[in-house]
């Protein structure tokens, strides 16, 4: 499953660079996917790339038929363990398509933003034709010359959900709150898709039972 071999990249993740997503921010962009895309697609396989506490999996185990998750240090607890298929200690970077073969439906997830755009370029490897790449990112992800002749050039965005609050993350423990000055968005890709990007928002409440569903 995991290639000993750097695909993108020989830089390390920040240390600082991890920001645990808000469960119902991770459950109303899922709602919001659901809505626009999933009646009209079946997905089987989906991957958590970078999947911390598995937030992101968790809710999208409502959606899809096998979710895995693959982190450096995976976080996720021995209650939600169950929801997956597959959890891998690794390297996204270095994974390789499932031993069956078969690509993935669906990639999704809060990518290090250090290594959002490796994350991106190997997510369209590892998918299946017509798959989805759905990744929280800054909304200034979109700017620079450079990605906008490369991978904005090859890979059409399909749609652009600009959050119209700004995330309050969880710190690395889990236990406290953070909200920085960057304005964010969902950015979704599908594979092969030529069209025309949408531009649209995402609103969420925060609550305090956090058992919110898909």
């Amino acid at each position: 499953m995991l290639n000993g071999n750097r695909m993108k990249s020989e830089r390390g993740r920040n240390p600082r660079d991890l920001y645990i997503t808000p469960p119902e921010l991770a459950c109303a962009a899922l709602v919001q996917f659901d809505i626009n895309e999933h009646p009209h697609k079946s997905l089987n396989f989906g991957l958590d790339a970078g999947c911390g506490n598995g937030v992101w999996g968790k809710y999208a185990t409502q959606l899809i038929d096998f979710v895995y998750g693959i982190d450096l240090l995976p976080t996720i607890s021995k209650e939600d363990e169950g929801l997956f298929k597959a959890i891998y200690s690794g390297d996204f970077l270095h994974l390789k398509n499932k031993d069956n073969e078969y690509g993935y439906h669906f990639i999704f997830g809060n990518p290090p933003y250090s290594l959002a755009e490796e994350f991106i370029v190997h997510s369209f490897e590892l998918l299946e034709p017509d798959g989805y790449i759905y990744f929280l990112l800054r909304l200034s992800f979109l700017e620079g010359i450079k990605r906008g002749r490369t991978l904005f050039d090859e890979h059409n965005l399909k749609r652009v959900s600009v959050c119209s609050r700004r995330p309050s993350f969880y710190s690395s423990d889990g236990k406290r709150h953070t909200t920085d000055t960057m304005a964010y968005a969902m950015f979704l890709w599908q594979k092969g898709f030529q069209g025309r990007t949408d531009l649209a928002w995402l609103d969420w409440e925060y609550k305090d039972e956090r058992t919110t569903k898909v």
